[in-house]
């Protein structure tokens, strides 16, 4: 654990994906095979159990794949139950104050950093026997934790989300923002493009990465150009769905071809 934040730290490009249906664990090694660097577990949108969650926590470390878990809100339940399960780190929504930031970490982080409860023989510990205080600054050093940016409020406070301690990526949640902003899908207007550009410069000015999730890969590549780093692309339902798709396009054609190709 930890190579993922540290990368990030020294302003490298970390290119993952997002699962919110796909079950079966070895979803995180067929996706680490594919190429990409990290992989978040949807369980805001998705309906993972706990179990399942672990699950594929399990498969994705074994495969050397980083994993967040996106968490359905600032609970303390939400936060401990993915870190002790393993993951890399959280993706947590809709964080739109400096107090609700404070909150994730106070939550994530074993003291003196927070006050996230400890027991340490665990899959997070890969079930070792450890040296108490010097695995549990570790793992406050090596998780990472993304808040995300959704509101126009949220926006307005991402410097001040940015300065606090524990807190190492906004991620934005362009779609979201957009309705928010209260022109939904619009994902190049000149409102939401600068709205994102805000949190990038905030990121910027306190040491901090970008994140962003999107489903068109130039429009990707542009914030990429402009400092994202923590970027996820697509989905697991989007990847599926397109490929089937292009696949069925693809046979209509052989089909239609086909006669043509026969002999007399």
């Amino acid at each position: 654990m930890g190579s993922m934040k540290r990368r990030l730290k020294a302003g490298e490009l970390l290119l993952g994906t997002m699962i919110s249906e796909v079950r079966n664990p070895n979803v995180a090694h067929l996706l680490a095979r594919a190429g990409f660097e990290f992989l978040i577990v949807d369980n805001e949108h998705g309906t993972y159990s706990s179990e399942t969650v672990s699950a594929i926590v399990a498969a994705a470390r074994g495969a050397e794949i980083e994993i967040i878990v996106r968490i359905p809100e600032i609970r303390r339940e939400a936060i401990l139950k993915p870190l002790d399960s393993g993951a890399a780190g959280l993706l947590v929504p809709q964080v739109d104050t400096v107090e609700q930031a404070r909150e994730v970490v106070r939550h994530a982080k074993y003291p003196p950093e927070g006050r996230r409860g400890a027991a340490l023989r665990r899959a997070h510990s890969r079930y070792d026997h450890v040296d108490a205080a010097e695995y549990l600054a570790r793992a406050n050093e090596d998780t990472l934790i993304a808040v995300q940016a959704e509101t126009p409020e949220a926006i307005d406070n991402a410097e001040a989300i940015a300065a606090v301690a524990g807190i190492d990526c906004v991620f934005v949640g362009p779609f979201d923002l957009s309705v928010a902003l209260g022109i939904p899908g619009q994902l190049q207007h000149p409102r939401q493009v600068a709205a994102i550009e805000t949190a990038v410069k905030a990121c910027r000015e306190q040491g901090k990465a970008a994140g962003i999730l999107m489903f068109e890969a130039e429009a990707l590549a542009d914030w990429i150009a402009r400092g994202m780093r923590f970027v996820a692309y697509s989905s697991d339902v989007s990847l599926l769905a397109d490929a089937a798709a292009a696949a069925v396009r693809e046979l209509k054609s052989v089909a239609a071809e086909a006669p043509q190709r026969a002999k007399p």
